[in-house]
């Protein structure tokens, strides 16, 4: 209870400077709405809005970790941040800063969403990545993201968006044994759901059987992918 309290205090705080953001948006000072949200982040998290640009998602986990105890309230909040960043850089023409933060936004909540300390948000987690992706169906996600939703969508019933980005991963890499290997793992688990299970994921038994086999077969045959190209 006292974690909640603490992000709804953080966003809360937060949400006044998004106010500010919106406000200097809507009368195109970019430059301004940028520096709002750079001095959010160092008041709120004490990170500079550069360096967070720089880091990798498990970079930034590892900063927002005292002790080796991640606070997944400031994760949170973090993605937040840069999601409002990359509004500002986008409605400004920076597609290349902007697509960068709108996918570490999103990288750095499915990372979070791993982790045993961000349980009592999943509830949270699970609502800011339902917005952010919509945004990017039509981006192809780096070889990372794109793991990390696959084991996101198992995770949450959605079997074939799961079952899609196993076979982007092994399309760009036939030869990873090791994400063979977890692909086969995760399709194990599959193979004896519950019917609703398997109407949430829009898959069938025969269908789940299929892929197995076709995994199976690339383990035993290497990187002949074209063999079983979908």
């Amino acid at each position: 209870m006292y974690q909640r309290d603490y992000l709804l205090r953080m966003i809360e705080q937060f949400s006044v400077v998004l106010g500010k953001v919106i406000f200097q948006r809507r009368n195109q000072r970019f430059t301004e709405a940028l520096e709002l949200l750079a001095q959010s982040m160092k008041q709120l998290l004490g990170l500079n809005s550069k360096l967070v640009r720089a880091l990798s998602a498990k970079d930034l986990i590892s900063l927002l970790s005292t002790q080796g105890h991640f606070d997944a309230g400031k994760g949170l909040l973090l993605s937040d941040m840069l999601k409002a960043e990359s509004e500002v850089l986008l409605e400004n023409g920076q597609e290349a800063d902007g697509w960068g933060c709108r996918l570490k936004s999103i990288e750095l909540l499915l990372e979070i969403n791993r982790l045993a300390e961000a349980d009592e948000y999943k509830v949270d987690i699970k609502e800011r990545i339902f917005e952010l992706l919509p945004k990017m169906q039509h981006y192809r996600m780096p070889p990372r993201i794109t793991e990390l939703l696959m084991n996101y969508y198992s995770e949450n019933g959605q079997l074939a968006k799961a079952e899609d980005m196993l076979f982007f991963l092994l399309e760009d890499d036939p030869d990873n044994e090791v994400l063979l290997e977890q692909g086969l793992q995760m399709v194990e688990k599959w193979l004896e759901p519950t019917v609703d299970e398997l109407s949430a994921g829009d898959l069938t038994a025969e269908e789940i059987h299929g892929i197995y086999e076709i995994l199976i077969k690339l383990k035993q045959n290497g990187s002949k992918w074209n063999e079983y190209d979908q």
